[in-house]
C-alpha cells in the first residue's frame, strides 16, 4: 500500500498527471500521458492483470475514464478497441484543488479531491478487483458524479443522475463500469455498469451493484433489497468497544441472465470501506490493528435536503482508504 498528499492541485490535467505518476510508482504501465492545450489523456495498465485505464479530461469541470480490452494510442479513448459503452466522471469539479489525496492498495487506485468549498469532497477509483473465481475480467472504474444544480442535494430517492462511488442510480449517467466476462452466460468483453438498479430483464449492457446508498434510498427506492448498507451504516453498525461505525467492504456482484435478479459475487474493492462519520471528521485517521485508515465524506458531512440548489451534501456516509 501507498499514499501521497499534493496540495494546491491548479486544474485537472495536473491532478490527473499526479494521478498518473503515484499510479506509476505503485506497479502501473503508463503507455502515453499527453497534454494538448489545457487537456491531458493518459492510458494505464497493469499488464497480464488489468485491461487498460484511461484517464482525460475535455474541460475543467470533470475528471473522465473509461475501460478498454484493446489498445490504440493514436485514438482517443471513446473508440478504443472494445471499449466501455460511456464516460465515467467525477463531476462537477471545483478547482483549484487545496488537496489532493491518492492511495494505492493491491491493484487499487483511489482519488480523494478536496474541493475548493471547504468541507466538500468528490473520489475517483479505479483497477481491479480482488476476483472471487477465476473470470476474464475484474478492472472497474467509478466516479463521483454530482451536479450542483437540481431538486435534491442529498442522496433521497431517486435524484436524478447524483451517485457517489458504487452507488445507486436508476439512470446510466453517471454509473460506473467493471468487467466481468461470463462463458456460462455468453458474455465476452462484457462491461456491466455500477448502478444497484436491477431492471426486470437484463439489458445487453449488465448491472452490477455493491449495496452502497443511503438509508433514504433504501427506504424510498423500489430497488431497496440492493442496497442494504444504508440500513447498516445509518442504523445499526455502531460498535460497542469504540463507538465507531465497523467498515464496511465493497463487495460487487453482477445480474445473471434468467427469470427474477439473480446475483454472483465477482469480488472485493481493496483498501476501500464504508463507514459511517457521526463520530469521525473528514481526514481523521483511525487505527485499527497495524492499520491506519484515513476518513471522507461521500461528498459532504452536511445534513442532506430536498431544498433546490442545496449544498451537495452526504449527511454521515463515508468511506474509509487504508493509508498504511
Amino acid at each position: 500500500m501507498a499514499y501521497a498528499e499534493f496540495t494546491n492541485v491548479p486544474n485537472v490535467q495536473t491532478l490527473i498527471d499526479l494521478v498518473v505518476q503515484f499510479a506509476q510508482a505503485n506497479g502501473w504501465t503508463v503507455e502515453r500521458n499527453n497534454l494538448v492545450g489545457a487537456n491531458r489523456t493518459a492510458t494505464l495498465r497493469i499488464p497480464g492483470v488489468s485491461d487498460y485505464v484511461h484517464l482525460f479530461n475535455t474541460d475543467q469541470l470533470s475528471l473522465r475514464s473509461r475501460i478498454s480490452i484493446g489498445y490504440d494510442g493514436s485514438a482517443t479513448p471513446s473508440v478504443q478497441p472494445l471499449v466501455s459503452p460511456r464516460d465515467i466522471l467525477t463531476y462537477e469539479l471545483a478547482g483549484p484543488f487545496p488537496r489532493l489525496k491518492l492511495f494505492a492498495n493491491g491493484n487499487a487506485i483511489h482519488v480523494a479531491i478536496a474541493q475548493a468549498v471547504a468541507g466538500e469532497y468528490r473520489h475517483h477509483t479505479f483497477g481491479v478487483l480482488e476476483k472471487a473465481g477465476a473470470y476474464a475480467g475484474g478492472t472497474y472504474v467509478d466516479g463521483t458524479y454530482w451536479a450542483r444544480t437540481g431538486s435534491y442535494s442529498g442522496m433521497l430517492a431517486s435524484n436524478g443522475s447524483n451517485v457517489v462511488l458504487f452507488g445507486h442510480n436508476t439512470s446510466t449517467t453517471g454509473c460506473g463500469h467493471v468487467r466481468a466476462d461470463s462463458a456460462e452466460d455468453g458474455r465476452a468483453n462484457s462491461y456491466s455498469r455500477i448502478c444497484n438498479y436491477y431492471n426486470s430483464t437484463l439489458d445487453a449492457e449488465g448491472q452490477a451493484g455493491s449495496g452502497v446508498g443511503s438509508i433514504y434510498q433504501s427506504t424510498t427506492s423500489s430497488s431497496y433489497d440492493s442496497m442494504w448498507l444504508g440500513y447498516a451504516l445509518g442504523g445499526c453498525d455502531e460498535n460497542t468497544f469504540s463507538g465507531r461505525s465497523v467498515l464496511h467492504p465493497i463487495q460487487l456482484s453482477i445480474r445473471r441472465p434468467g427469470t427474477g435478479v439473480y446475483l454472483s459475487p465477482i469480488g472485493r474493492v481493496s483498501g476501500l470501506r464504508a463507514c459511517y462519520l457521526e463520530k469521525l471528521e473528514p481526514e481523521q485517521e483511525i487505527t485499527i490493528g497495524e492499520d491506519t485508515w484515513m476518513v471522507f465524506p461521500w461528498l459532504r458531512k452536511l445534513a442532506m435536503s430536498s431544498v433546490t440548489n442545496a449544498p451537495p451534501a452526504s449527511g454521515n456516509y463515508g468511506w474509509a482508504v487504508k493509508k498504511s
